[in-house]
């Protein structure tokens, strides 16, 4: 029994992460990935065929041929997001992992920062004075932390890009 993998569908999704705004990073934070992902009408999905294929859109006119009724197109698409979801999720899993670490810098850096700085006002000035720059340290560095513990509620993306019937054969 031969599988044609020259049949099926071709799709581009976009994976994403994004943090929302804060004081302390006012543009949030947004990371992006691509992927290509080729379902052939037996149901496999076929990795290489998907770069192949987008490789092939790059360098190419593709040939369009038709346009698929909405019942098949909603059939397709179906099967791709679930096959997307699947092989997406490594593509996402690093982009949590790399969100997660950047957190945790970030909490590293703050955390020594604020050491040093409590440590300078501790040396420093009247008593007075320096319970006064501590309390004011101490303020600064809850809300430091109440607007990075925020930047924690990451929200996933999957968006599909562009989607193809690809019929395969040369002419």
């Amino acid at each position: 029994m031969r599988i044609d993998a020259n049949k099926g569908t071709w799709s581009l999704w976009r994976i994403a992460i994004a943090t929302p705004s804060t004081s302390v990073e006012p543009a949030g934070w947004n990371r992006r990935r691509i992927m290509p992902l080729f379902l052939a009408d037996s149901g496999r999905v076929f990795v290489p065929t998907a770069r192949h294929i987008w490789d092939q859109l790059l360098a190419a006119d593709p040939l369009i041929r038709s346009i698929l009724d909405p019942q098949a197109s909603q059939a397709a698409f179906t099967g791709l997001q679930k096959a997307a979801e699947e092989y997406g999720r490594p593509l996402y899993d690093a982009l949590t992992q790399e969100h997660r670490s950047r957190r945790a810098h970030a909490r590293e850096k703050a955390d020594y920062a604020f050491a040093a700085r409590r440590r300078a006002i501790g040396r420093i000035g009247l008593a007075q004075v320096r319970n006064y720059r501590l309390n004011l340290l101490v303020r600064e560095e809850q809300t430091f932390h109440e607007q990075l513990n925020k930047k924690d509620h990451a929200h996933p993306e999957m968006v599909p890009l562009l989607v193809l019937r690809v019929e395969g054969g040369h002419e």
